[in-house]
């Protein structure tokens, strides 16, 4: 039984990593009840059936838990069964400093949840003296049949509004975009891409625009809707970033992954000449978030060429060419990649 004798909000910030379909908005909760250092939240972890590990500072009590979906305004009951916290278990909360107890359950939904869809895990636990912790979780359903992508052809500098930077990919396996990940991992304000949930064949061309500029731009999430804009591609499927602009990148590591942590599908390393000169006799990716990305390309089989920035793509890149990938070769490495001009660059038609 509650007794409420004050009421006070707590904003949980939940850490991305681990955390698979986490949409980013503020979760709050409310604490009710005593005087002990109230519970938390550490982490959560979807999971490929769209159960929801979730982790707690302290002692928790699970009271109850439910699915809500905001489309359709439906909920559906959850089951939960206690975990035991793994020996590397971390604590993403690094504001919280080390707790001397944890506590996790597993959460699951009683009913399918659609790839993509958004819903809520919403439930309360209590702590040892009763004080209870009321929370709303927001994640997207799993993307149990992810496409597969292979980058076929790519503009990767910036160029005038409207034209922009692209990446253009060939449907190698038929799935649900949802989730796939385009890391741009050079440009430090994180300017990545994140699909939204979208049905694709094999053989179908898509065309990622990496800024939105015009009006009547529409991501193509069905073969039904066409995008406008003069850069939309009548043989393609578009999508649209959500940048107006993006610095510069002369030397970069672009991986596609199946969900953020997921396998790397793909992946392109480029340096222009002018700045593989710059860098002298020996250059370097001089950047230790690229070192780790170009070797994770080159561990997963998605880049064969070597790590080093002197395996990458080096050419005369600049805002109106583009690196086109030989569509006779299975291969992705440096010499699998030729350098268009602007006459020649053919956005939306693969190879």
């Amino acid at each position: 039984m509650k007794k409420l004798f004050f009421v006070m909000p707590v904003i949980c910030a939940l850490c991305g990593a681990g955390c698979a379909g986490f949409s980013q908005q503020p979760i709050f909760t409310d604490i009710l009840g005593g005087e002990a250092e109230p519970i938390k939240i550490v982490k959560t972890v979807r999971m490929e059936t769209n159960t929801i590990q979730i982790y707690f500072a302290g002692t928790a009590e699970f009271l109850s838990a439910e699915i809500f979906i905001p489309e359709t305004g439906e909920t559906q009951t959850c089951s939960a069964e206690p975990m035991d916290i793994p020996d590397n278990f971390t604590d993403s909360d690094e504001q919280s400093g080390k707790a001397d107890t944890y506590t996790a359950f597993a959460l699951s939904p009683t009913a399918t949840i659609g790839i993509g869809v958004p819903f809520v895990l919403r439930g309360s636990v209590s702590d040892t003296k009763h004080s209870v912790l009321d929370f709303a979780l927001p994640f997207e359903g799993a993307n149990t049949h992810p496409a597969k992508l292979r980058i076929t052809e790519i503009r990767p500098l910036y160029s005038s509004k409207p034209k922009s930077e692209f990446i253009e990919f060939i449907v190698m396996e038929s799935g649900n975009l949802s989730g796939i990940t385009i890391t741009n991992v050079g440009d430090k304000q994180n300017p990545h891409y994140r699909f939204p949930a979208a049905e694709v064949s094999a053989g179908e061309t898509i065309v990622y625009h990496w800024r939105s500029v015009e009006e009547g731009i529409r991501d193509e999430t069905t073969v039904k809707i066409i995008s406008g804009g003069t850069q939309a591609c009548a043989a393609a499927r578009d999508f649209w970033g959500p940048y107006t602009s993006i610095p510069k990148r002369n030397a970069n590591v672009i991986l596609i992954k199946a969900g953020v942590d997921g396998d790397i599908q793909d992946a392109i390393l480029y340096c222009t000449e002018k700045e593989c000169a710059k860098r002298g006799a020996a250059p370097a990716w001089n950047d230790e978030e690229l070192v780790r990305e170009a070797e994770a390309a080159v561990a997963s089989g998605a880049w064969r060429g070597g790590a080093v920035l002197k395996s990458a793509v080096i050419a005369p890149i600049t805002a109106s060419k583009s690196l086109v990938r030989d569509a006779k070769t299975a291969i992705n490495k440096a010499e699998s990649w030729t350098l268009r001009d602007s006459k020649k660059v053919t956005m939306g038609k693969p190879y």
